[in-house]
């Protein structure tokens, strides 16, 4: 049930700021009855020093509940826009705040792409106007981190700087080195001063967070041999960084796959398969530039980070599948790509009888969870499983594809109308309820 209910200001006039400051706060509440609370503030101005007080009805079971934005954090973030943007705090208001909860870690540090796991953050959500723009801040109940939505533009850049000298001579002689070319053969034609959000952005990540961890510095256009190279180089010139998705014309894929990484790879396969090692064969070894760790290890959503592990992908034939390994140049790391059957797992049981402690300690917790007697819920199925790594045990909506199995069990118990799906490791030691769940 929800209810929509009006709440007028009460403006103090008092202030030791400089003038011309004034505040005007008024609330606009949306609450819902259940497990969430959320409400919707409206700020004209915010002088630092002065009290946010509000004049408001509210439920009876509500009225215990901190509703207005402390005066504390509103300072803080109005002292850190001022100082982003270059301008006075007499030029920066906050025009809404809203309390909220933020699912977890990741979604309160503003991240695109967040998995599901609920480990909730209270705290708030505050929009700032800075010199015609709005910026989106969010901040804990204590105020202790306080973080901006990366996506704010800062429009005192100026991009209009000449790129230093030594910068032009490191970025040129590097796209050299990479292409062959001589130096008097390349030419920059664009230079442009920019401010990377975080260092993933900084690093041609794909898919980042939008946790603001700023670095100034340039993006920087180099023509090369018909192709254009996008460059990434910070203030100082201490970090330059191409774009992964360049193409190396140097590359040479053509070296032999040394012995020994060879034998390594079919006595894994054989291994994994149940197969006898003479029976198994590599149809096709290519030498391969890995752009990170986590490509090397068959990640399914990674960065573009560029931080390069020279090595091998290699093809067997197993029976009748193909399974690509990744090896290193040393052969010291060889992987699997993950979505390969083990066809040696035939003999996999998934009728194993989950155990009496591990079926008791998640009764337990499904009670605890949904307030009904540990009698009146049941498990009404148990699966033997493998996951994968880390991440898909605790239910990540974007996982890497890396393979580090955690063996344990799928459980689905029954509670009142409602099926609740819990993963358990194969000690009962970590259990883990869908975050999907209502609870």
């Amino acid at each position: 049930m929800k209810s929509n209910i009006k709440l007028f200001p009460i403006i103090n006039s008092a202030s030791q700021f400089p003038r011309g400051v004034a505040l005007t706060l008024a609330l606009t509440s949306l609450l819902s009855f259940g497990q969430g609370f959320a409400g919707n503030y409206l700020a004209e101005a915010a002088p630092l020093g002065e009290s946010v007080q509000l004049s408001q009805r509210l439920p009876d079971h509500f009225r215990n509940r901190t509703n207005r934005l402390p005066r504390a954090i509103a300072n803080t973030i109005i002292r850190d826009a001022a100082r982003r943007a270059r301008v006075s705090t007499n030029q920066v208001r906050i025009t809404q705040a809203t309390r909220k909860t933020f699912g977890n870690p990741c979604i309160f540090n503003f991240g695109e792409v967040c998995t599901r796991e609920y480990n909730p953050i209270q705290g708030w959500e505050v929009i700032v106007s800075v010199d015609g723009q709005s910026w989106t801040y969010h901040s804990n109940e204590s105020g202790s981190q306080i973080v901006l939505d990366p996506n704010s533009t800062d429009s005192n850049s100026d991009n209009s700087y000449q790129l230093p000298r030594a910068i032009t001579n490191n970025i040129l002689q590097d796209a050299s080195r990479r292409s062959g070319v001589s130096i008097n053969n390349l030419r920059i034609t664009q230079a442009t001063r920019k401010t990377f959000g975080n260092s993933c952005e900084f690093n041609f990540g794909e898919v980042c967070t939008r946790e603001y961890n700023p670095i100034e510095g340039w993006e920087v256009i180099v023509r090369v041999q018909g192709q254009s190279w996008t460059y990434h180089v910070d203030e100082s010139g201490s970090r330059i960084v191409l774009d992964p998705q360049i193409d190396d014309s140097n590359s040479d894929n053509s070296y032999q796959l040394p012995r020994a990484i060879a034998n390594n790879i079919l006595r894994d396969a054989a291994r994994r398969s149940g197969e006898d090692v003479n029976d198994l064969r590599i149809t096709q070894a290519t030498r391969k530039t890995f752009s990170n760790r986590c490509v090397f290890n068959f990640g399914e959503v990674c960065t573009e980070e560029y931080n390069p592990i020279e090595g091998w992908e290699v093809i067997v034939q197993v029976r009748r599948q193909s399974w690509t390994y990744h090896s290193n140049e040393s052969g010291s790391q060889i992987v699997l790509d993950p979505d390969i059957t083990n066809s040696g797992s035939d003999n996999n049981d998934n009728s194993y009888q989950l155990p009496r402690a591990i079926a008791d300690r998640i009764l337990r917790d499904a009670a605890r969870r949904s307030g009904e007697d540990v009698n009146d819920v049941r498990i009404t199925q148990a699966t033997r499983k493998t996951f994968s790594n880390r991440c898909v045990f605790n239910f990540g909506e974007v996982c890497t594809q890396q393979f580090d199995p955690i063996e344990g069990w799928e459980v689905i118990v029954r509670v009142r109308r409602q099926s609740w799906t819990y993963h358990v490791d194969e000690t009962g030691s970590r259990i883990v309820l869908d975050p999907d769940i209502t609870r």
